[in-house]
């Protein structure tokens, strides 16, 4: 078998993201190059830097373990005059509102998102697949076996991000936010919430028992 040099399986990695079109993940990469998914994932890496140096129009960006080969945001406008019937992706707050719920507790049924949202969410998850931003991710070890769904490389792409690792993180529960816990940590004295002391309360029990109360009648 005859080998490949080095600056041939650059060139075939570049061919293979170029003819792509849509992310590709480092395990089909090892299928083509015939490589361990860590020489080709240093293959990758080689390339980007060897496009940013150049500062090509063409970058590859990262989705978790898939790589894409795209054009730089420098180059949007003009390619937009081309392609100017398609139109950015816009969301609407209950979209962003249900896509948040999907991307923090995926892999997450539609009956939970609905669950979490208190309201039907069908029609809505249906949109987000629709936009590519959502997609069915097999189903669950349940009664039923209902769907599951989780987000796509579409997703990261459109929120500007190369792995789920920089989501920002949910807000942590703030004692001082929530007035049972406030309660708890900070239990107030009987004069600081209007509370009768201990001779007040002595006197209080003498005239209820000086002054019958009267019983309502059934």
């Amino acid at each position: 078998m005859e080998k490949r040099s080095p600056r041939h399986e650059l060139d075939t990695l570049e061919a293979l993201l170029f003819a792509s079109g849509e992310p590709i993940s480092l395990r089909d990469i090892s299928k083509v190059l015939a490589l361990p998914e860590k020489a080709c994932e240093k293959l990758v890496l080689q390339l980007k830097r060897q496009l940013d140096q150049e500062n090509a129009a063409r970058q590859i960006e990262r989705f978790e373990n898939r790589f894409q080969m795209t054009t730089r945001p420098l180059y949007y406008d003009p390619i937009s005059v081309l392609y100017q019937s398609k139109q950015m992706i816009k969301l609407t707050e209950t979209q962003l509102e249900t896509l948040a719920i999907i991307v923090y507790s995926q892999p997450v049924t539609r009956q939970s998102v609905s669950d979490i949202r208190g309201v039907a969410s069908d029609n809505v998850i249906s949109r987000l697949i629709q936009m590519g931003l959502v997609e069915e991710a097999g189903r669950m070890k349940a009664p039923g076996r209902p769907i599951l769904l989780k987000t796509t490389d579409s997703f990261l792409r459109v929120f500007g991000l190369s792995s789920y690792k920089e989501l920002p993180g949910l807000p942590a529960a703030d004692a001082q936010a929530d007035p049972l816990k406030e309660a708890q940590a900070e239990p107030e004295s009987d004069e600081q919430m209007g509370l009768p002391d201990d001779s007040q309360t002595d006197e209080m029990e003498k005239a209820g028992q000086d002054q019958e109360q009267p019983v309502p009648e059934e």
